[in-house]
C-alpha cells in the first residue's frame, strides 16, 4: 500500500502552486495517487501557461515532455514538447532535473523546489517548482504534473 502525505510539501510559497497542489489532491480524492485522465487541461487554465507534463515510458533518464506551457516556452526561447534528456547539454541542467524528478517518481510523494541554474540553451533560470506524481495504474509513477513559475533577483516570483 502507498503512503502519500496528505499535506502540501513543506515551503510552498506561491499562493498560485499552494492552489495547484489542492487541485492535485482534489483529483486524487481517497486513492494513493490521481491519473493523466483524472487531470482536465479546460480545468487548469489559471496554470496552464506555466504546466509541464513530464512522461516516464521505462527507467527515470528516458523522459518526455508531454507539454510545455506557453510562458515556459516564452522564457526559455524554445519548445521542449516530445524532448527527453537526450537533448541537454548542461550536466548541471541534466543532474538537476534528476535530482528533482527521481525522489517524486521513488517516493511516490509531491515535491516542492526552489532553484536556480543555467539551462542546456544558456538561459539563467530561478524558479519555484512543484512536481506531482501521477500514476495511470495507482502505482507506478509514470507522469508528473510540473508547475512552475520564475522568480526575479529580489525574489517576486514572475509570469
Amino acid at each position: 500500500m502507498i503512503n502519500i502525505a496528505t499535506e502540501a510539501p513543506n515551503g510552498i510559497t506561491d499562493p498560485r502552486l499552494m492552489s495547484l497542489y489542492g487541485y492535485w489532491s482534489d483529483k486524487r480524492g481517497a486513492r494513493p495517487l490521481p491519473g493523466r485522465k483524472d487531470i482536465d487541461p479546460l480545468e487548469m487554465k489559471d496554470w496552464l501557461g506555466n504546466l509541464m507534463l513530464v512522461e516516464f515510458p521505462g527507467d527515470i533518464t528516458t523522459y518526455r515532455v508531454r507539454l510545455d506551457g506557453t510562458n515556459l516556452e516564452h522564457y526559455y526561447g524554445s519548445a521542449r514538447t516530445g524532448r527527453g534528456i537526450e537533448t541537454l547539454t548542461s550536466e548541471e541542467e541534466r543532474e538537476l532535473i534528476l535530482e528533482q524528478y527521481r525522489p517524486v517518481v521513488e517516493s511516490k510523494r509531491p515535491r516542492y523546489i526552489e532553484s536556480e541554474f543555467i539551462n542546456s540553451d544558456g538561459v539563467f533560470s530561478r524558479q519555484a517548482k512543484l512536481i506531482l506524481p501521477l500514476s495511470n495504474d495507482g502505482d507506478r509513477v509514470d507522469m508528473v504534473l510540473v508547475g512552475i513559475y520564475f522568480r526575479s533577483d529580489a525574489g517576486v516570483t514572475m509570469r
